[in-house]
């Protein structure tokens, strides 16, 4: 799958040329980030025709195929650092995600889809922080997702370090959403299963200290 990356980014230029920023001496990231919650709608229609486009896609009978969809609404850049397969093997991941932007991503796995994503960005101070979502979708159990945030590098790639261990863990014992607040970043995610049998559909969010938005 090619990387697929939607949305025009929100910039500083972006609010710059908004009435209510014209004056602004200084634009913040956290005014990034509150103006790219508010335009997720517009993003968000371009992202839910990939989706639809990719749920019709063929794939070998009996495979569960996760779809993940992830909105940056950070005030920044955020950057692709790992990936995890549990179960199931995830495709190529967008290499970053401006604010305002979503990225797509997709996992296909016959015995079900299991796996995680870590993308890292900044916070409103500067200090460089991990947002990891991962998601559950097994053949004949629940659909359960688990999304947290921590110090940059915490989540390592090498597939057999202990930290996956304890992801997994808080995933099995997790719900269809799940959210994290650290630092000043939040993070909110929820899982559905589509109208196309086998077909699961994660969207996740990741932003600074304003109110949880949703998935």
């Amino acid at each position: 799958m090619a990387l697929i990356v939607l949305g025009n980014p929100i910039t500083e230029e972006t609010l710059k040329g908004m009435p209510e920023y014209r004056n602004k001496t200084t634009i913040t990231r956290t005014d990034k980030a509150r103006m790219a919650l508010i335009m997720k709608d517009v993003a968000e229609a371009q992202a839910l025709k990939c989706v639809e486009n990719l749920k019709k896609e063929d794939c070998d009978r009996g495979t569960v195929t996760t779809i993940g969809k992830i909105y940056n609404a950070t005030g920044g850049t955020m950057k692709f650092s790992v990936k995890h397969d549990f179960s199931g093997k995830i495709g190529t991941c967008p290499v970053k995600i401006e604010n305002g932007q979503f990225g797509v991503f997709k996992q296909t796995g016959k015995d079900g889809s299991c796996g995680a994503v870590v993308y890292w960005g900044t916070n409103k101070n500067g200090k460089a922080c991990d947002w990891m979502f991962s998601w559950s979708h097994p053949t004949n159990e629940d659909d359960k997702v688990f999304t947290e945030i921590a110090e940059h590098g915490h989540y390592k790639s090498n597939p057999n370090d202990p930290i996956w261990d304890h992801v997994h863990e808080d995933l099995i014992n997790s719900g269809t959403t799940s959210t994290c607040e650290w630092e000043g970043c939040h993070s909110y995610m929820a899982t559905n299963r589509s109208d196309v049998e086998n077909r699961v559909v994660v969207a996740a969010t990741a932003t600074l200290d304003m109110p949880t938005p949703k998935a």
